[in-house]
């Protein structure tokens, strides 16, 4: 059966994501995962309400930030999801962005310091055996979880991006999520990072799980499904950095599009961004569009698309019924 996972960026409601979870459970999709981004929706209170309401999804998080949480905090959270869900939770973890932390009082300092000191003691921790710990950033000392943990190995998946936080997944995850809003030739090169970083810890990459997060807007007109994403790339071009330096746009074009929205906001910055610009960096089109486009990750080595659809969120679920079944 062809893999897919289905995701939600902060949104819709929480009583909508469970619905469409249900749906994407009967439609095939192997898991589901809810971001914990911007000042949004939390990742773990739509993650219970699904575990609640689905009998073989796992459920992961598309992720919630090192910063923000403590590792024990976060343990905690997951060990709690894994037992509400029958052992499908999936651990999902990464740093985030500098300006959105900003925003919430949050530093960014040794961003890939914290991200591995995180990684080791929520390891460590989820075992059920007390944890004593000295890192860089952060020190644990004898915590351990209060409940016999449903298992004692939950997958940890890293969202990444740029080249050294690439390499820690290869070293240390179970999985790397690679981020949204870039381009297939972008898969090709993260990839070679991540194997770097396995190959120094002694492993491969069968070892990790290659998945990515593709925004995805279908609809039967091709612009329309443009017109829907083309806010959000609007938002990652220019509240992003990390991400917009690996878009390849040039950076004439990306300085142009930051201009109009510090003067005007997202909407002014939108006439710079056409639909060939959009369809480079999301999953939008038609559903046979998007459907041809996602093989394009996959040739370029993304072994799981995670799918975080705007617009009309059950036609999405539609096409990747169609996706999994045989074409």
């Amino acid at each position: 059966m062809t893999r897919y996972g289905l995701a939600f960026l902060g949104a819709p409601r929480v009583p909508e994501m469970v619905e469409l979870a249900i749906l994407a459970e009967a439609a095939g999709c192997e898991s589901v995962w809810i971001a914990e981004t911007r000042i949004m929706r939390d990742g773990f209170v739509p993650a219970g309400a699904i575990a609640a309401r689905t009998s073989r999804i796992g459920i992961g998080t598309g992720i919630v930030n090192v910063f923000t949480r403590g590792p024990v905090l976060s343990a905690i959270s997951f060990a709690t999801l894994d037992e509400a869900s029958a052992g499908r939770a999936i651990v999902g973890l990464g740093t985030g962005s500098p300006l959105v932390l900003a925003a919430q009082g949050h530093g960014f300092e040794r961003p890939l310091g914290r991200l591995r000191d995180f990684v080791v003691v929520q390891r460590q921790l989820l075992t059920g055996e007390p944890v004593h710990y000295q890192g860089a950033t952060l020190q644990v000392a004898g915590a351990q979880l209060e409940f016999e943990p449903w298992r004692r190995t939950i997958p940890i998946h890293l969202g990444v991006t740029g080249p050294k936080a690439l390499e820690l997944a290869g070293e240390l995850a179970d999985g790397a999520m690679l981020n949204g809003f870039l381009p297939p030739e972008y898969v090709v090169r993260a990839r070679q990072r991540i194997a770097g970083g396995a190959e120094r810890a002694g492993r491969t990459m069968a070892d990790i799980d290659v998945s990515m997060a593709l925004i995805f807007s279908t609809d039967a007109d091709s612009h329309a499904a443009c017109d829907a994403a083309r806010p959000l790339v609007a938002t990652y071009m220019t509240r992003m950095p990390n991400i917009a330096a690996e878009m390849g746009f040039d950076d004439e074009l990306l300085d142009r599009v930051r201009r109009a929205v510090t003067e005007g906001g997202i909407p002014a910055g939108l006439p710079f961004i056409d639909d060939a610009m959009v369809q480079r960096v999301t999953i939008a089109g038609t559903p046979d569009e998007c459907l041809a486009r996602i093989d394009d990750y996959r040739a370029a080595g993304v072994d799981l698309p995670i799918l975080f659809p705007v617009g009309d969120l059950r036609r999405a679920i539609d096409t990747i019924a169609q996706g999994v079944g045989p074409r």
